[in-house]
């Protein structure tokens, strides 16, 4: 397969040629037939850093929360996954990767979550699903401790269940323990159990408006001591966006010198925060302008589909560029190539990914998106022209090709 006529999104212009699974060349002209793709942008397959494959699509099953709250909105998102039979899970989580293809996030991180009465349910059919799509995106799962249940032996063992069943790595949410001791107990406890299979660790921390909610310098202080260094990722840091500026970038000195990596999802961040502030409101989204100046790798995620938490999600990363834009004022052209790097080369970072780029030798998984210039893609979000998954095209707009 030899590809014509593209643009890098440095807008260097280029062809590629395609051998089975691999990169074989790429170089300003080709010799040879190949489809001529008329000056249009193309990248490595996006990355989505943050996904809940498990909560995805609960709008198709349950009603929407009649509230704008998010703590209400969670709740009723809880209920709903703990009502689904395992064929409903499976049959929602299917959906999820099909619109993820479409969309070109060919490499996706979910949380799954192991508290709650269908864990093993949802862990059965996320390894379903990674098997039978297995040769067209690459799922990378975490055992998620939703903690909502004290984090005690019983939930411990629920961890070793997990990783039975397959899972890539696990994390929990250690600011909703009762205390900060439990919290630290859940941290340290998950590190150890990390260390000791090989895993990769990410939690979802300091999910929370309140700036002294801390527990990202226990993660990064675990990582350091142990020197468990790039395996460690901390998704949201809600509090980051209320921290004093001098603790904020120490923290970000410590991440960086731990290859810890910061995954930010704008939409439900910009959902989440100010949720117990009259005006005005906080913005919630941390700081990643300031990150990636202090040589922090930031990584983006969609997060949540058509659920309570976010009823107008499709899981297409542009639509999450598009609110990390307007969230942290990245709407300027000097920010645009980063933005691109959060859900191509820094997401592959943080999901550890190898053979990863647009380079020959690495893996043929590619977008090819409707637009000629990187401004162009990311301010009118059109469907994408073509995803190619290990030299194969999933997806063809033009020809309506799908899987």
């Amino acid at each position: 397969m030899i590809l014509k006529n593209l643009r890098t999104l440095e807008g260097k212009k280029i062809d590629i040629e395609i051998n089975g699974d691999k990169i074989v060349k790429i170089a300003e002209n080709i010799e040879g037939e190949g489809t001529n793709l008329e000056g249009r942008i193309v990248s490595p397959a996006l990355v989505d850093a943050h996904a809940h494959i498990d909560s995805n699509f609960l709008l198709d099953l349950c009603k929407e929360a009649p509230t704008p709250k998010f703590e209400e909105a969670l709740k009723s998102l809880m209920e709903c996954k703990e009502n689904l039979t395992e064929d409903e899970i499976y049959s929602l989580m299917r959906k999820s990767v099909l619109y993820y293809i479409k969309s070109g996030s060919l490499y996706v991180r979910t949380h799954v979550m192991i508290d709650g009465k269908k864990w093993r349910e949802r862990l059965n059919s996320i390894m379903k699903v990674k098997e039978e799509f297995k040769d067209k995106i690459f799922i990378q799962i975490i055992g998620f401790i939703q903690s909502y249940d004290y984090f005690n032996d019983e939930v411990e063992e629920r961890i070793w269940k997990a990783i039975d069943l397959g899972v890539d790595g696990i994390g929990g949410q250690p600011h909703l323990q009762p205390s900060v001791e439990d919290g630290i107990r859940m941290v340290k406890k998950i590190f150890d159990i990390a260390k000791e299979e090989e895993l990769l660790i990410d939690f979802h921390a300091d999910y929370s408006d309140d700036p002294t909610t801390r527990f990202s310098g226990v993660i990064i202080s675990e990582a350091l001591r142990r020197k468990y260094l790039n395996k460690v990722a901390l998704s949201h840091l809600l509090a980051m966006h209320s921290y004093h500026e001098d603790y904020a970038l120490r923290l970000m000195r410590w991440m960086k010198e731990a290859g810890v990596s910061a995954i930010v999802s704008p939409i439900t961040e910009l959902e989440g925060s100010g949720a117990f502030d009259d005006y005005p409101k906080r913005r919630g989204i941390p700081r990643v302008r300031e990150m990636i100046y202090n040589g922090v790798n930031v990584a983006l995620g969609h997060d949540d589909i058509r659920n309570h938490l976010n009823p107008i999600g499709d899981g297409d990363m542009l639509k999450a560029s598009f609110a990390l834009m307007i969230g942290d004022y990245m709407y300027f052209s000097q920010y645009f190539g980063e933005i691109f790097k959060l859900m191509t080369y820094n997401g592959a970072r943080a999901l550890n990914i190898g053979n990863y780029g647009l380079k020959e030798g690495m893996n043929s998984n590619l977008v090819i998106f409707e637009g000629k210039s990187v401004k162009d893609v990311l301010i009118e979000i059109k469907p994408r022209k073509a995803v190619i998954s290990n030299g194969k095209i999933v997806y063809d707009n033009s020809e309506s090709v799908s899987v």
